[in-house]
């Protein structure tokens, strides 16, 4: 009894044989890849190493497309977090120059208020003096 030849050697058979033409053996393999389709109908749902190899080579290009993508993303955001802090710190200087102002500007409205209602103050107390000392007077 002799071994079941390998797939691989009766490929070799069939291309090696020299009493066959280029075409006899062209048929012959693709009849024996039928055969093998037919044998193992999931074959195609199995990877192969290319197959493997291919997605490797894919997965490894778009982590380096993703990887380049982060690096602009962060480039993008750090400027813009420049940008950002620069016109925080632009409103800030703004706000307090404003709260300054302002300042100022209550602190004479309240000395201004201040000096109407004292002056008002001893106005009214100077007409309430003449009127009490012009009632003693009359009566």
């Amino acid at each position: 009894m002799s071994p079941n030849p390998s797939k691989v050697d009766i490929i070799q058979a069939i291309l090696t044989n020299q009493s066959l033409t280029d075409q006899e053996k062209t048929l012959l393999i693709d009849e024996f890849i039928n055969e093998i389709k037919r044998e193992y109908p999931d074959l195609k749902y199995h990877a192969t190493k290319s197959d493997l190899t291919d997605l490797q080579l894919e997965l490894t290009k778009e982590i380096a497309d993703t990887r380049k993508e982060i690096k602009e993303l962060d480039v993008k955001l750090t400027k813009e977090i420049e940008i950002t802090r620069k016109e925080i710190k632009d409103l800030d200087l703004k706000l307090s120059k404003e709260i300054k102002d302002l300042d100022v500007k209550l602190t004479k409205e309240i000395a201004t208020s201040k000096s109407d209602t004292i002056k008002w103050v001893a106005g009214m107390l100077f007409v309430q003096v003449i009127a009490i000392t012009g009632i003693f007077f009359i009566t």
